[in-house]
């Protein structure tokens, strides 16, 4: 593989790999307004190439959706990519280079400190072939299961409309995220709090260790992670089973069990605490 780096002209180097497309060209960008880019898949299209674009369903990709009625006009083929929200920004040019990196393809991007690779493959290397198929499987799940091919012009004025306020939205879940796992980790405390009240000799060490772990989430994690693997509970959670009655309420497994925080823990990790509170009624 022959990888350069680009941190000032991207999009002329962006531009400068359409043009040398000979079969096929891929693009999943979260924002894609750069009117410059999709002229040139558009003649790149009308010259016979396979173009195929994915992008997400922001507002800002639709102020103007002439350009892309004129994308598909030339027979490009566009994929509005929900409900999860597409936030790549990578090209797969005849399955033998592959653009990466932080560059949204809009003209504000110019502005920003950003940055691309441009990977060149040699497809006498294994390595190269498991990179190119990471990113195909990508793109296919995008146009076969994530998304809404356009093809009517209306569904491009549908979504100018009622399209999302990414940045907003983005923004807005991650404050949401951070609370939560606050509220998670005040949970513990208060947990053991009141283990301790009640004489359960639950070590206070272990709070260290959630801090130390990067919070909650991660110390909660650690300690599933090993109990599924090994199948033995951890001591603190057998001395939480040894009163009469129990109190397996206040354990870590039984936080990671609440819908709460369902948002925040695996399936597999959910599932393993949801049978577990099921052996003591909860």
């Amino acid at each position: 593989m022959q990888a350069t780096v680009h941190f000032q002209k991207i999009k002329d180097e962006i531009i400068s790999n359409l043009k040398k497309a000979t079969k096929e060209i891929k693009v999943a960008v979260a924002w894609f307004t750069d009117e410059d880019i999709i002229r040139t898949l558009g003649q790149r299209s009308i010259a016979g190439i396979d173009v195929k674009v994915a992008i997400s369903n922001s507002k800002e990709n639709f102020k103007n959706s002439n350009k892309f009625k004129d994308l598909i006009r030339n027979q490009s083929q566009l994929y509005i990519v929900s409900p999860k929200f597409l936030h790549h920004k990578f090209c797969i040019i005849d399955d033998s280079i592959i653009i990466n990196g932080s560059y949204n393809w809009t003209y504000y991007a110019q502005n920003n400190e950003e940055n691309i690779l441009v990977l060149t493959l040699d497809k006498t290397l294994q390595e190269d072939e498991n990179l190119l198929t990471k990113f195909n499987s990508k793109f296919k799940y995008f146009c076969e299961k994530a998304s809404t091919k356009v093809t009517e012009p209306k569904t491009l004025n549908d979504l100018k409309e009622f399209g999302i306020e990414a940045t907003i939205i983005l923004a807005q879940l991650d404050e949401a995220e951070i609370k939560l796992r606050q509220d998670l980790e005040d949970d513990v405390k208060k947990s053991f709090d009141e283990a301790i009240a009640i004489h359960i000799p639950i070590s206070t060490l272990l709070l260290d260790r959630m801090k130390f772990d990067g919070g909650g989430v991660e110390f909660i994690k650690r300690i599933l992670h090993d109990e599924m693997t090994s199948g033995d509970m951890k001591s603190g959670f057998k001395k939480l089973e040894e009163p009469i009655p129990h109190r397996i309420d206040l354990s870590l497994e039984y936080l990671a069990s609440r819908p709460k925080y369902a948002s925040l823990f695996s399936k597999e990790e959910i599932e393993f605490c949801k049978k577990l509170m099921t052996k003591y009624n909860l």
